[in-house]
């Protein structure tokens, strides 16, 4: 049986329709048609019923859809790391969640990369469930990731930890403060990283338990956008301590046990298991 089959059954199976499931395929229906009917003589079984409204999956095409999608992850896997062990000098690659790079030392980072030059770092952020997926798949060997991650096929070990800060500007009468109550800022207006960073939805969490939700008039990509923004008096700015306090803008701790956590994530039975060892012994 070809597994690349297995795209093209999901696909009909997704779409319940010959024509645009094999649109998407860049293929002929009539092609597509083709290659279900020996998928389904190969398998012993009728995948799907044909009527004039559609494809309608059996019973035996519900439960073959499921475990095509088990199937094709284990073969994605086997690939990647037959690919690892046949490719030693890019064998072991470093993801970073969104985020994740604002915090860490990058410099010892890159400092272990060049003394151990199998290692290829990502210096491309993502969000937390994609990095978490590619270590997991074992496309990652080490991932960086906001926040603990709850999953038994992953250990996880803490790299940074910072205070959740609200920066003011010099005017507003926060600016005297030391730390202030998330409950004092449900009135004012807040300048939030968008909602791919972790620190978006903690800071929702953390009001929500407070009793209201935060007036957020804008997100941004990155930290120096809070810090224009704020600057400008355009808002007070939610972000962890990463941005250097100037005349115009300060950090004002929240109170409360607030952070932002780094924490690096790998699977134990990782086939470079030594090198991750290696790199938490380094950073931590």
């Amino acid at each position: 049986m070809n597994t690349k089959n297995f795209k093209c059954f999901q696909v009909l199976y997704e779409e319940k329709n010959l024509v645009p499931a094999a649109k998407k395929l860049f293929m002929s229906p009539q092609g597509l048609g083709k290659l279900i009917k020996t998928l389904e003589d190969e398998v012993g079984t009728p995948l799907f019923i044909r009527t004039k409204d559609g494809f309608t999956p059996t019973e035996s095409g519900k439960i073959f859809y499921e475990k095509s999608l088990e199937l094709e992850q284990s073969f994605s896997e086997l690939m990647t790391r037959i690919e690892i062990i046949r490719n030693k000098e890019k064998r072991f690659q470093i993801g970073f969640a969104s985020g994740a790079i604002r915090v860490i030392d990058i410099d010892k980072v890159q400092k272990f990369m060049m003394n151990n030059p199998e290692i290829i770092g990502l210096w491309l952020e993502n969000d937390n469930a994609s990095i978490k997926e590619k270590v997991l798949r074992g496309e990652l060997g080490f991932g960086f990731v906001i926040g603990c991650v709850d999953d038994n096929n992953l250990a996880q070990v803490l790299i940074k930890k910072e205070d959740m800060s609200l920066y003011v500007y010099k005017s507003h009468p926060f600016w005297d403060k030391d730390e202030i109550g998330i409950d004092e800022i449900k009135n004012e207006p807040i300048i939030s990283m968008n909602s791919k960073y972790r620190i978006h939805q903690d800071f929702l969490t953390a009001c929500h338990m407070n009793g209201f939700h935060p007036n957020i008039i804008g997100t941004v990509n990155e930290g120096e956008s809070i810090k224009k923004l704020v600057t400008n008096r355009v808002g007070l700015g939610v972000s962890p301590r990463i941005l250097e306090d100037t005349d115009e803008i300060k950090a004002v701790k929240l109170k409360g046990d607030y952070t932002w956590e780094v924490y690096g994530i790998y699977r134990p039975d990782y086939v470079d298991i030594e090198i991750i060892k290696k790199l938490i012994n380094y950073l931590v």
